[in-house]
C-alpha cells in the first residue's frame, strides 16, 4: 500500500530546534523518519512525501532513508506551501496516487496498531476514513489547537477547529480513495484549500467515515509543549514491558529509562550497550575473586549497574527502530555468559572464605537453575501471554539483585544457596504451569523456542 506524507510546512513554533520540522530529531529519530517507519510497521511499502520548506534538505534525507530501509520514497514539491493550506500539498501528489492510500502528517506520532485499525475498517466508495480519537480527556492533545470532529455513528457530520458540539479529535491519519482530490478541488473552488474543508465536502455527501481509535497512542508535535509531551509519552511507553520481573519493573526500568533518554541522541547502538553491560559483569566477577570486602561490594554494585544498563539496549532499539533478531539473540547470549561469570565469581569467593563443598554445590545449582530459568522463559512467557492477565515472574533481574545484596552484605554463600533454591524451584513451577499445554508437547518435538529465536526478555 502507498502512503502519502505531508512534510511541506516550516514549523515556525519549533524553528529554534531545527530549520526543518520534518527533520527535527525526537529522541534520536527525525519526525519524518518516525512517520515512515511506523507506517511500514502498519503495512505501507511505498511512499510519497510532499516537501516545501527546506525541500532540498528533506529530499536528501529521504533519499538516504529510502536506501537504508530498502523502500521506494518518491518526493514531490508544493511550490505554494507558504501561501496555501495542506490541501494544496495533497493535490501536488495526485499524479502518483491512483489507488487507495494512507495519508499522514510528518509531525504526527502514532502507534502502528492505530493505522492497522484504520486500514481494516471498510472504506467508503469514493470517500475516506479518518481515525478519530473519542477520548476528549486525552492528555496528549492540545484541546485548543486540535481539529475537532462530530459524528453520527461512524459517519462524520462536521469537522473543524473550534467546532461545537463535538465528540472526537482528528488524529491526522486517513485512509483515502483518489476521490479526495476532487473534493480538494471543490473545496478550493469555494476558497478553502485545507484538508478539513475537503473532508467536510465529502461528509456532506455521506462519504466520510470515522474509525474510532480511542485508547491508541498518537500525538501531534506542534510546539515546545507538544514536543515535551511526545518525549515523555514515548519514554513512558517503555515501562511495563511484559517480560519485566519485579526488580526490573520497580527499580531497573525507571533508572534505565532515564539513562536511555540521554543516550537516545548519541550514536551508541543497542549492541554496543549490550556489550558494555556484559563487560561490566565481567569486571564485577573479577572483583568477586579478590578476597576483600570492599572489592566484593564494588563488584555487587557493578553487577547491579550492568543489570540496569542491560535494559537500555532494548529501549534504545524500540525508540530508534533499531531492533533486530540478531540483536535480541546477541543480547541473550551475552546475558547467559554474564550470569555464568557472576555466579562463578561468587562461588570462587565463597570457596576462598572456607565454603568448601557447600560453595561448589551451591554455585553449581545456582548456575544450573539460572540457565534453566532462561531456557524455559520463552515457552512460559508465550503461554502466559495466550492466557492473558497478570503473571508471576522470577528471572534475571531478581537473580542479579540478590547477587548485589549478597556482595554488599558479605553474605555470599547464603545468597548462592538462595539463588540455587529460587531458580530451580521457579523452573519446576514453570514445568508444572506449562504441563498439559499442547504447545509444550509440540515444542518438545522440535528445537526449543528460547534457543531458536530472538530473546528480549530479562530472565
Amino acid at each position: 500500500m502507498k502512503c502519502l506524507i505531508l512534510a511541506a510546512g516550516q514549523g515556525s513554533r519549533l524553528r529554534s530546534r531545527a530549520e526543518s520540522k520534518p527533520l527535527l530529531p525526537l529522541l534520536g529519530v527525525p519526525l519524518v523518519e518516525r512517520a515512515v517507519r511506523t507506517a511500514m510497521a502498519a503495512g505501507a511499502d511505498r511512499f510519497v512525501v510532499v516537501t516545501g520548506h527546506a525541500a532540498e534538505q528533506v529530499e536528501a534525507f529521504l533519499g538516504g532513508l529510502a536506501a537504508r530501509l530498502g523502500v521506494p520514497i518518491d518526493t514531490v514539491r508544493n511550490p505554494d506551501w507558504a501561501q496555501t493550506e495542506n490541501g494544496r500539498s495533497i493535490l501536488a501528489a495526485e499524479g502518483l496516487l491512483e489507488e487507495p492510500f494512507l495519508l499522514l502528517m510528518a509531525d504526527h506520532l502514532f502507534e502502528p496498531e492505530l493505522a492497522r485499525d484504520l486500514l481494516q475498517a471498510p472504506l467508503p466508495e469514493d470517500g475516506l476514513c479518518l481515525a478519530v480519537d473519542g477520548d476528549r480527556g486525552n492528555p496528549l492533545v492540545d484541546a485548543g489547537d486540535v481539529t475537532r470532529v462530530r459524528r453520527d455513528g461512524d459517519r462524520i457530520t462536521a469537522i473543524g477547529k473550534g467546532l461545537e458540539p463535538f465528540d472526537g479529535y482528528d488524529t491526522g491519519i486517513f485512509h483515502c480513495t483518489p476521490a479526495l482530490f476532487d473534493a480538494l478541488r471543490a473545496a478550493g473552488g469555494q476558497g478553502d484549500t485545507s484538508l478539513s474543508a475537503a473532508v467536510q465536502w465529502l461528509a456532506a455527501q455521506g462519504r466520510a467515515r470515522a474509525v474510532d481509535v480511542s485508547g491508541r497512542f498518537w500525538c501531534d508535535v506542534d510546539d515546545e509543549a507538544a514536543l515535551h509531551r511526545a518525549e515523555e509519552a514515548l519514554l513512558r511507553r517503555l515501562r511495563g514491558k511484559t517480560g519485566d520481573g519485579p526488580v526490573s519493573r520497580w527499580l531497573n526500568r525507571p533508572l534505565s529509562i532515564r539513562l536511555t533518554r540521554r543516550l537516545a541522541d548519541t550514536p551508541v547502538t543497542p549492541n554496543q550497550i549490550s556489550l558494555f553491560s556484559f563487560l561490566l559483569s565481567v569486571a564485577a566477577a573479577a572483583l568477586f575473586l579478590v578476597p576483600w570486602w570492599w572489592t566484593l561490594a564494588l563488584g555487587g554494585i557493578l553487577a547491579q549497574a550492568a543489570s540496569v544498563i542491560d535494559g537500555c539496549d532494548g529501549e534504545i532499539a524500540r525508540l530508534r527502530f533499531q531492533g533486530s533478531d540478531y540483536g535480541g539473540w546477541f543480547d541473550a547470549v551475552l546475558d547467559r555468559y554474564a550470569d555464568a561469570f557472576l555466579l562463578a565469581g561468587l562461588t570462587g569467593h565463597a570457596w576462598q572464605q572456607g565454603g568448601g563443598a557447600w560453595a561448589l554445590a551451591a554455585g553449581f545449582l545456582a548456575v544450573t537453575g539460572s540457565f534453566m530459568v532462561s531456557y524455559t522463559a520463552d515457552k512460559y512467557d508465550g503461554l502466559m501471554r495466550e492466557r492473558g492477565g497478570a503473571r508471576f515472574r522470577m528471572g534475571r533481574d531478581v537473580r542479579v539483585f540478590l547477587i548485589f545484596l549478597g556482595a554488599l552484605l558479605d553474605q555470599v554463600l547464603p545468597v548462592l544457596m538462595l539463588i540455587a533454591g529460587i531458580m530451580n524451584l521457579e523452573t519446576v513451577r514453570r514445568l508444572i504451569v506449562c504441563r498439559g499445554d499442547s504447545g509444550g508437547r509440540q515444542a518438545a518435538k522440535g528445537r526449543p523456542a528460547a534457543v531458536a529465536g530472538p530473546v528480549r526478555h530479562r530472565s
